[in-house]
């Protein structure tokens, strides 16, 4: 076999392997979004492309998690084709991508992979939870989703599901599904 054939082989399996990794991760948001009436995981999902995608491949996760979050909400949960909703959903999709943006921002950065998790999760999650309320005081929203309650609650979700994709990464590198995260520092405290 040619170098040029084998080159061609291993990124023809890198691009397959991230082509699973994007839907296996875009699938579950299926079932955190159908579960949970419309709390889909997306801060975890924008700090998980910031550790283990490129940048295009990154977006392309939270975007996809965003366009099934709404689709599960439209096509099953019945939600209201009002202007209000579809701002809302196009509020929600520019908060996770500028979530990701600044966890991809804070992730080269750091030294300690451990460091690296739990900044990238912080600012995806404080940007997201930022720039929803900054739509909401933009459209004098006056419904109680900013209460100390509700962004604990939706905090602790995108945390617990922020280890599980984790978790699932771990065993799919380990497994040789997906190659290992894009942005892994060396291992340090």
């Amino acid at each position: 076999m040619t170098n040029r054939t084998a080159a061609s082989i291993e990124r023809s399996s890198e691009t397959t392997g991230t082509g699973l990794w994007i839907a296996l991760i875009a699938g579950l948001t299926v079932i955190g979004s159908y579960a949970l009436a419309c709390v889909a995981p997306l801060a975890a999902v924008a700090a998980l492309a910031a550790l283990t995608l490129s940048r295009t491949e990154g977006l392309i996760l939270v975007v996809a998690a965003w366009l099934v979050n709404q689709a599960v909400g439209f096509l099953l949960l019945s939600y209201p084709h009002t202007a209000e909703t579809y701002a809302w959903g196009a509020a929600i999709g520019a908060a996770a991508v500028l979530g990701y943006f600044a966890a991809a921002s804070v992730v080269p950065r750091v030294k300690s992979t451990l460091v690296a998790v739990v900044a990238s999760f912080i600012a995806a999650f404080a940007v997201y939870q930022a720039g929803l309320y900054a739509f909401g005081v933009a459209t004098s929203y006056a419904g109680d989703s900013f209460s100390l309650a509700v962004v604990g609650e939706v905090l602790m979700i995108n945390a617990v599901a922020y280890v599980g994709f984790l978790a699932i990464h771990r065993a799919a590198v380990a497994l040789a599904l997906v190659k290992p995260a894009v942005h892994a520092a060396p291992v340090s405290a």
